[in-house]
């Protein structure tokens, strides 16, 4: 096992880089003085790794690393001890290494630790003998001495590293120094704005060339003067305050005024902080000054301005807003106050965007931009933004420049409250949007498909669920999924008991909101894990007083409150889902009646005994042959089970086309039920019926296969007969592997 502090002697060995190394005669000498000292044909320097013995010097041996799972020095490292054996042929640890059973046949070992100063055992310096034997004591104090010069070597060497990382980090921090003294000096000199410096008391130390070009000043002359004295008199404390900051450890914006070399008052807005300077040792303050005398001035005229539309925006009863071209609001009147619920002081000098929802903050930019291209005209934006009390509340802002003679314009703001206009159109646009819902879903019903397949697929959509359903209840007072999202939980049925909150919503006949599902006693637990149903809501399909289903909707994440559009959503398509069902039903029936299979567009069953009545009464009269087919997609259940019930539709119709197409126009073709067709091929040979039935075989879609069976009329046999022994040629063709074709003929008699 290794020892705990194995990972930092690992460390410690590899930073010295001594591994692999050249020979060193340091190390060289004190091998050779260990072989002499104890009359050994072999002396070894040992470091060890991870994974072998290294010899840093050796005598009497050509090798320069062992495995270290053989080495002998490797008991010395992890038993932190001295270790001498006089026989290795007898230690059990040692019997059968491969150096003690082979060259050099090793009898004796005496390895001495070498350490580093932090108690990290590195190596030894060991004697081996062929010969049984022991040191005297005198040899052992002269090996342990050589360990520790050993060890001395490899301290040299580490502080030796050490002083030169040492050296070169202070070489580096060195040159960093100089070369932001560099840097610092290069940006003071050739900065457009005022670079300064002054002692604690106040002194200047520096002032950069720009100094002269700004202020006129005389950059060597002022040095040592106090800058206070060159400062507005009203400015003074301004600057005293900032200065007491700075010395605390602060930093410091402050706008104040410094006279130019022709008089006037030059406003500086100067940025102090405090700067230690290593080479003398002292605080010093550190500013970096930029003249805004233009900036303060337009200040000065916009609020000028501002005072010449004061009276129209306290009258007005809509909010009016003054903002610069960076959006900071400049004024407003009582009327935005109210709007935004926020006190006027607090509003000046705010961005406009601090109100505004994120989503619409570049509105006002873009606008201001078309109105640049535009001068004289106004541009209507529409945003959301925070009311004081936290609600949303939306805006319609009419938005116009006003020069006025200005250098910079401004961009004034007449600001209307929309939010229950907009709530109204909201309201509109959702009922219109449910609306739209429920005509999709009449006329998708009306276009034949299925209603309950539309029903549900509209529930998801309107109502953001994760799973829509409709529930009928059978002859066994059993509640079915006739209708589901999921096409593969069509026909489950649920006990009425299992179900209790379906079961309430039946018998009450008004609609449940179960916000949340799971431990809910109303709701069968294993069916609603089954789904993953965290909320639920039920709703009754009613005709007249009469409940005829029940729609489930569930979602798979929580949902705390179903708002007005969503629920509204839901009533309105119950009532459309029970003119969808009573159509279905209304569909079915007639679809009984009627003679085409309304998936295939095929003759239905019944269509095909008439036919086949007719064909068999015509050959009785003319003798002209003819003969019936029975065929039958193979696997279809399994193509249904895999790939769903629409899809399984899709193939059946495509088969139908498949089976129409490689047939003539004489020919007779319907759906005979399920996945299988009849077929009737008038005045046709059997050989010839054989190559158009093997066509039709060919010709299947997707893969798929399919069985046929056939039978020719022999003028005596009836419809009947006929359809029997063409249905036991088909088994014949299924039984002996599908996807074939089998005449009756070839059968077996029964």
């Amino acid at each position: 096992m290794d020892h705990p502090d194995e990972a930092r002697r690992l460390t410690e060995l590899h930073s010295l880089g001594i591994l692999d190394s050249a020979p060193e005669p340091g190390f060289d000498d004190l091998a050779q003085l260990a072989a002499d000292l104890t009359g050994s044909p072999v002396a070894l320097v040992t470091l060890i790794d991870e994974q072998r013995q290294w010899f840093k010097a050796k005598v009497g041996t050509d090798l320069c690393a062992v495995g270290r799972d053989i080495a002998f020095c490797d008991h010395v490292v992890r038993g932190r001890a001295e270790l001498e054996v006089s026989d290795l042929r007898i230690d059990p640890r040692f019997a059968s290494n491969p150096f003690v059973t082979g060259p050099p046949h090793a009898v004796f070992y005496a390895g001495f630790p070498v350490l580093l100063e932090t108690g990290s055992i590195l190596g030894t310096i060991c004697v081996i003998d062929l010969h049984e034997r022991e040191l005297t004591e005198r040899q052992r104090e002269q090996m342990r001495a050589l360990a520790r010069q050993v060890s001395t070597q490899l301290e040299l060497r580490r502080r030796t590293i050490e002083q030169a990382r040492e050296i070169e980090l202070r070489t580096t921090a060195q040159r960093q120094l100089a070369r932001s003294r560099s840097e610092y000096r290069l940006l003071t000199e050739n900065s457009g704005d005022v670079i300064a410096r002054w002692t604690v008391d106040g002194r200047v130390t520096y002032m950069s060339p720009s100094a002269g070009s700004v202020l006129g000043l005389d950059t060597e002359r002022d040095l040592g003067t106090r800058l206070i004295d060159r400062v507005h008199p009203d400015d003074q404390p301004v600057l005293r305050e900032a200065h007491a900051a700075v010395l605390r450890g602060g930093a410091e914006l402050i706008t104040l005024r410094m006279p130019a070399s022709g008089g006037d008052w030059h406003w500086l807005e100067c940025t102090l902080s405090p700067l230690h300077d290593p080479d003398k040792g002292e605080l010093e303050i550190h500013c970096a000054a930029r003249e805004v005398t233009e900036r303060v001035t337009a200040a000065a005229r916009i609020a000028q301005s501002e005072e010449r539309f004061r009276s129209i925006f306290h009258g007005s009863p809509m909010g009016i807003t003054l903002t610069d071209t960076t959006g900071r609001l400049i004024s407003a009147n009582p009327a935005m106050c109210r709007l935004l619920g926020v006190p006027h002081d607090e509003l000046i000098g705010r961005m406009r965007s601090d109100f505004v929802h994120p989503a619409d903050s570049a509105m006002h930019p873009s606008a201001m931009r078309d109105l640049m291209k535009r001068p004289g005209t106004s541009v209507e934006v529409v945003v959301r933004f925070r009311r004081h009390d936290g609600v949303l509340a939306w805006a319609s802002a009419w938005l116009s420049w006003i020069h006025d003679g200005d250098p910079e314009p401004h961009l004034l703001a007449h600001v209307f409250d929309i939010t229950d206009r907009r709530a109204a159109e909201q309201a509109l646009a959702d009922s219109e949007a449910n609306l739209a819902a429920i005509n999709r879903v009449t006329r998708r019903i009306l276009s034949g498909e299925p209603a309950r397949t539309a029903i549900v697929t509209a529930l998801v959509d309107i109502a953001g669920a994760s799973l829509a359903t409709v529930l009928e209840k059978n002859d066994a007072d059993e509640f079915v999924i006739t209708g589901c999202s999921d096409a593969q939980r069509v026909g489950e049925a649920y006990a009425a008991a299992s179900t209790p909150a379906t079961a309430g919503v039946w018998r009450d006949k008004k609609s449940l909101f179960i916000e949340k599902v799971p431990g809910n006693a109303l709701v069968n637990q294993k069916l609603a894990r089954m789904i993953n149903a965290q909320s639920i809501l039920y709703q009754p399909i009613m005709s007249g007083d009469e409940i005829m289903a029940l729609l489930s909707v569930s979602w798979e994440t929580p949902v705390s409150d179903l708002d007005d559009r969503r629920l509204k959503a839901v009533e309105l398509l119950a009532d459309e889902a029970a003119f969808g069902l009573a159509h279905d039903a209304l569909v079915r029936r007639y679809e009984n009646l009627a003679g085409t299979d309304q998936l295939t567009g095929l003759p239905n069953r019944r269509s095909w005994d008439e036919r086949l009545s007719v064909l068999v009464a015509a050959s009785q009269r003319t003798a002209e042959p003819f003969v019936v087919a029975v065929a039958d997609v193979d696997r279809f259940k399994v193509y249904n089970d895999t790939h769903g019930h629409l899809e399984g539709d899709v193939l059946l119709r495509e088969v139908a086309q498949a089976v129409r197409a490689e047939l003539r126009a004489v020919d007779t073709v319907a759906r005979w039920g399920g996945e299988e067709f009849a077929i009737a091929l008038p005045n046709c040979r059997e050989s010839d019926a054989r190559r158009a039935l093997e066509r039709v075989r060919r010709a299947m879609p997707r893969g798929q296969t399919i069985s046929i069976g056939y039978c020719h009329w022999d003028l005596q046999a009836s419809a009947d007969s006929l359809m029997n022994r063409a249905d036991a040629a088909l088994y014949e063709a299924k039984r002996s592997g599908r996807d074939r074709v089998v005449a009756a003929a070839d059968l077996p008699p029964a």
